[in-house]
């Protein structure tokens, strides 16, 4: 199912306390603008059962340069600089290339 070239993005982020469910709003914005320029194949964000405020983020780009070009774009920094008010501190995150891609589904 994968070809291998995709390009991955995993991150984490802690929100204020309280603030996480705007946070994760703010985050489907983006992710819904993203969807719009093309090149973003899936995401996920997630959160923690044992801590409330941190979420975490899978993307998969069909590359690097669609990525690149969806973070320059003036849609994704508009919804890019209503994050920064919702954390607590600095993003973490990490960038690769997916080794594997596949899904599973169930039969009713």
């Amino acid at each position: 199912m994968s070809s291998g070239n995709e390009f991955s993005v995993y991150g984490r982020m802690t929100a204020l306390p309280g603030r996480r469910d705007e946070l994760v709003a703010v985050l489907l914005d983006g992710f819904r603008v993203s969807g719009e320029t093309g090149g973003l194949l899936d995401y996920s964000i997630n959160t923690a059962f044992d801590d409330p405020d941190t979420v975490w983020l899978t993307q998969l780009w069909t590359d690097k340069e669609a990525h690149d070009a969806t973070t320059r774009s003036e849609a994704v920094a508009v919804v890019t600089r209503r994050v920064g008010p919702l954390l607590a501190g600095k993003p973490e995150g990490s960038y690769g290339h997916a080794v594997h891609v596949g899904s599973r589904t169930t039969d009713s």
